[in-house]
């Protein structure tokens, strides 16, 4: 992915929400990087929004977390992706793994539910790093403006569970990738 892009690109900023650990934020630095050719910035950590959690679910809205990093400043970065450890919820999901604005400046991608399967096993730190990195890279690829893809083995395709994740490579189609390479040419002009 990472050949034509321009040198010129902004950093994106990476911020640990809580405690994730720092293997982990470097997993997603690193993928980042390798596969979109983006520079990262790890920034400052940053506490999780006391306003996010929903009492009523235990929970917190991922959409407000969001409106939480763009109320904040982050001067000469392409976009923000925050990493976090509590369970996120949208007002019409039960849970994501992650959300992000189309276009816009911010993500966010939790861990909580990549550690186990659905059946409550625990899979290998490996398989773990592995599907926080493909739901960061989804994410950060809604910034840039990238919608779901009908594919079922690209990275932009909607996944509700983590045996779908497991499934794909960290790998975006043709035409994703095609888009991606556009859109990123279109932030550095």
């Amino acid at each position: 992915m990472k050949k034509g892009i321009p040198r010129t690109l902004p950093p994106l900023g990476l911020i640990e929400m809580g405690r994730l650990g720092e293997v982990a934020v470097r997993v997603v630095a690193a993928n980042l990087q390798g596969v979109l050719g983006i520079p990262v910035d790890l920034l400052q950590p940053m506490d999780i929004p006391t306003e996010s959690f929903q009492e009523h679910r235990k929970q917190h809205d991922a959409g407000l977390i969001l409106k939480h990093l763009a109320s904040r400043s982050f001067p000469n970065h392409l976009g923000v992706l925050a990493l976090t450890t509590v369970d996120l919820c949208s007002p019409i999901l039960t849970y994501v793994y992650g959300e992000a604005e189309v276009g816009g400046t911010t993500a966010v991608v939790s861990s909580h539910r990549l550690r186990s399967n659905e059946d409550g096993s625990i899979v290998s730190l490996g398989r773990y790093y592995e599907r926080l990195a493909k739901v960061s890279l989804h994410e950060v690829a809604h910034i840039l403006s990238m919608f779901h893809c009908e594919k079922d083995d690209c990275l932009m395709h909607y996944c509700s569970k983590t045996h779908h994740l497991d499934r794909l490579g960290i790998a975006f189609c043709r035409r994703c990738e095609y888009v991606l390479k556009k859109n990123l040419a279109l932030r550095c002009s």
